[in-house]
């Protein structure tokens, strides 16, 4: 499948001093808080400490101050960038406004962060032909069965997918997400494929947990993510119902669709002194106060928050699905859910008075190496060679 393995540095023209100097293009509609938009913009940091040029569409200006990198606004009120009527019109004129754009400042690079994005971008590989390297973060299509979309969006999800995939340079964040997405197309099909995973986030030394810590009664616990049925936070809280607020805290990290409800919940099920809600969050400031990370999601493209918690030393549970199994070891994954399993897990780590059985809680060692590799380096390296 992989004419590359990410995992490993490539070994590289130096492309720092302006040795292989490009004027790069990409598009994302505007910035939003989420791992998406973090690695992002750390790409275009990455791209530009370089000495590349990049230009980006979107409807808002990125948080990036640099004289080599280009805002091109789309003409579309700030306010009103969620719903039908926006994609289409966003789906219909950004593949002609980047065409512009390609010409007007003779781009020679392009990539983008998503299957719609590498979309938008196709027309102007194809009459330029030059690399477009696409990068997937998420599984689409899965987080549309999974909300309970119509049918008839899927099929036009999978169609728009096949389109924005082909002929491109495609690197998911996992094996699980690179390999489901190419099998879904019989004749759509990137000209290269592989893998290019998050790396583990190495925090400031005075942050990262040692695991000889202290730790005491309440246990803090953390869920981190987007609040929405794809993450399975409402799974948490039927955990918690048997847990007691001397005992264990869950603080929720994160906004989304799903925080109302969630809230009603807590409200109604009296677990106010329990369950917390903590909204976005610095990542520098979670994980000194988190004793152990829970994420029981349906789903994940690239499960960012496991890899920071590894990061600072907190332990992880996390569900047993593919994305996980990619890089956790067998005893952090838990049955998909089964309350009553993760609820036992959890009291057996209260009841052990030092806490001795979560320092097992950890990442496949074999990959420990390979995700502490130069991420900067290599997504520089998949746009610009």
């Amino acid at each position: 499948m992989s004419k590359r393995n990410s995992l490993q540095c490539p070994q590289q023209t130096d492309i720092s001093g302006g040795k292989q100097a490009c004027t790069i293009l990409t598009c994302y509609y505007r910035p939003k808080p989420g791992g998406f938009c973090k690695r992002l913009f750390r790409a275009i940091h990455a791209l530009l400490d370089r000495g590349q040029t990049v230009h980006y569409l979107a409807v808002v200006p990125f948080p990036i101050d640099h004289p080599n990198c280009h805002f091109h606004r789309f003409l579309w009120p700030e306010k009103h960038t969620s719903g039908y009527l926006f994609w289409f019109f966003f789906h219909l004129f950004a593949p002609l406004q980047l065409l512009y754009l390609g010409f007007r400042y003779r781009v020679n690079r392009l990539f983008a962060f998503g299957h719609n994005y590498g979309l938008f971008l196709q027309p102007l590989r194809i009459v330029k032909r030059i690399p477009l390297t696409l990068f997937l973060r998420a599984d689409t299509i899965e987080n549309h069965r999974i909300k309970g979309r119509s049918s008839w969006l899927i099929r036009l999800e999978h169609l728009l997918e096949g389109l924005g995939i082909a002929g491109t340079r495609m690197y998911g964040v996992s094996e699980t997400l690179t390999r489901r997405t190419i099998a879904r197309h019989r004749f759509l099909k990137p000209s290269t494929s592989g893998v290019l995973r998050n790396d583990i986030v190495k925090r400031h030394p005075g942050s990262k947990k040692t695991g000889k810590e202290k730790r005491k009664l309440p246990l803090r616990l953390a869920c981190v993510g987007v609040l929405e049925p794809r993450k399975n936070q409402r799974f948490l809280l039927e955990v918690m119902k048997g847990i007691r607020a001397d005992q264990a805290r869950l603080y929720l990290y994160g906004t989304g669709p799903d925080e109302q409800l969630l809230k009603e919940i807590v409200q109604r099920e009296n677990m106010t002194d329990r369950v917390h809600f903590m909204g976005w969050v610095e990542a520098d400031a979670i994980w000194p106060n988190v004793d152990l990370l829970l994420m029981p999601s349906l789903h994940e493209g690239a499960p960012n928050a496991v890899l920071e918690a590894i990061g600072n030393g907190v332990p992880v549970l996390a569900s047993d699905i593919a994305e996980h199994r990619e890089i956790l070891s067998g005893v952090s994954l838990l049955t998909q859910g089964d309350i009553c399993y993760w609820r036992d897990k959890l009291i057996n780590i209260i009841d052990d008075p030092d806490f001795k059985i979560m320092n097992i809680f950890s990442l496949k060692e074999e990959l420990m190496h390979q995700l502490s590799f130069d991420w900067d380096d290599n997504i520089s390296w998949y746009v610009i060679f």
